[in-house]
């Protein structure tokens, strides 16, 4: 697709956005309940548009009810625009002492607070690490682990004095009849720690003495070379043709032939996976990452630490340096439970999830593949009409 036939393409998917903002509007005004707002949301949010997140994100800090504007918090942390932060954040400005401790007759809002932290933070919005550091200190439990996870993701190195003196009071022992309220978010505080830096220590102490020995200074490592995929990606696709950008980017992630796109149509997309070719030609022009052989994730991690490395079938080897594996042969009614068991010890050890393609233009294997996915929470599933991946199937509902 060339540059004009590009902007054109943009252009009518920008048309759709107005379009579907005045609906939005238009169905807030009129819905007679919760559900009905609800789907409105999660019709907009399917746009992954910044407007879209903007308007969404003023839903959260307003008067309706309070699963709606959870809702919306959700929402704008799925489609991912980081300029979208900044309305979440001066919302969470405005909560005073319940940024504190746990207000009884603020029990709505506080829900509504941890899903606006945990929005930011998958935002990865780095503005936010002032305000969320200084919500460790605080006896609203909820509210910090959000805090604490949403810093995890953020890996804003400004956080780590704040998140080591919370990892120490975490694991403070208690006392004879003295609880330590702190305890349940100790798991998180280790979480967070080791995804800034990369580190695998474990207590207090441990952290103490290596941040020391640093001088504080933390060289952040590439999140993709941490293993796993973002915590965000959800659902994928599978597509061997051109063009459909407008739907390909209601996908988390997309698996595609590099020989189809353009760097500016890429740039329009979230986490394109090259299914094909030269790991460093994909790089070149614009992928997220490419998909390998299993032989060879661990030297092409190497060259390429910020590249999502999705390596091909069941290697042991390639689970401790791909972000995923991609398995094309499991049998969607009667899954090997060997495969299986093999696929859950990578994601157990690694962190690393599975990718499973089925092929199939049956509208009842939809189903059957969700289903597969709710067992295995290791497994993202997607069923593609033919081998050769020429039409995308709509992702699921939210």
């Amino acid at each position: 697709m060339n540059a004009a036939l590009l902007v054109l393409v943009l252009a009518f998917a920008q048309d759709d956005t107005e379009a579907q903002l005045k609906e939005f509007a238009d169905t807030m005004k009129s819905a007679k309940s919760d559900g009905e707002r609800i789907k409105a949301i999660d019709t907009l949010a399917a746009t992954r548009s910044l407007k879209a997140a903007q308007k969404l994100a003023g839903v959260v800090g307003s008067p309706y009810p309070e699963a709606v504007r959870i809702a919306a918090a959700d929402a704008v942390g799925k489609i991912g625009d980081t300029r979208a932060g900044a309305p979440l954040l001066a919302y969470v400005n405005t909560l005073g002492n319940l940024l504190q401790s746990e207000v009884p007759s603020k029990k709505d809002e506080q829900k509504v607070a941890e899903a606006a932290v945990r929005a930011i933070g998958t935002l990865r919005d780095r503005s936010a690490t002032v305000r969320l550091t200084s919500m460790l200190i605080s006896a609203n439990i909820p509210l910090m682990g959000e805090a604490v996870r949403a810093l995890g993701k953020i890996r804003d190195p400004q956080c780590m004095d704040g998140l080591l003196k919370l990892h120490y009071a975490a694991n403070a022992p208690e006392g004879v009849g003295a609880t330590n309220v702190r305890k349940p978010l100790a798991p998180d505080t280790l979480a967070a720690l080791r995804r800034i830096t990369g580190q695998r220590l474990s207590t207090p102490d441990e952290w103490n003495k290596w941040y020391r020995s640093v001088g504080g200074r933390i060289v952040v490592p590439p999140e993709e070379s941490l293993g796993g995929l973002p915590p965000e990606v959800k659902q994928f696709a599978v597509y061997g043709g051109k063009g459909e950008v407008a739907t390909l980017r209601k996908f988390d992630l997309v698996l595609l032939n590099p020989e189809n796109y353009t760097r500016e149509e890429l740039s329009n997309l979230f986490r394109p996976i090259a299914m094909s070719g030269d790991p460093k030609a994909a790089m070149d022009r614009g992928f997220a990452g490419f998909v390998c052989e299993p032989d060879q994730a661990a030297d092409l991690r190497k060259r390429f630490p910020r590249a999502l490395i999705v390596a091909r079938g069941v290697a042991k080897a390639a689970a401790g340096s791909a972000n995923a594996l991609l398995i094309e042969d499991l049998d969607l009614k009667k899954p090997d439970e060997k495969v299986l068991d093999e696929l859950k010890d990578a994601y157990s050890k690694n962190d690393t999830p599975t990718l499973a393609v089925f092929v199939s233009d049956k509208k009842e294997d939809l189903q059957s593949a969700s289903a597969l996915d709710k067992q295995h929470a290791f497994l993202f599933s997607y069923v593609s009409a033919d081998k050769e991946h020429s039409t995308i199937n709509s992702p699921a509902a939210p």
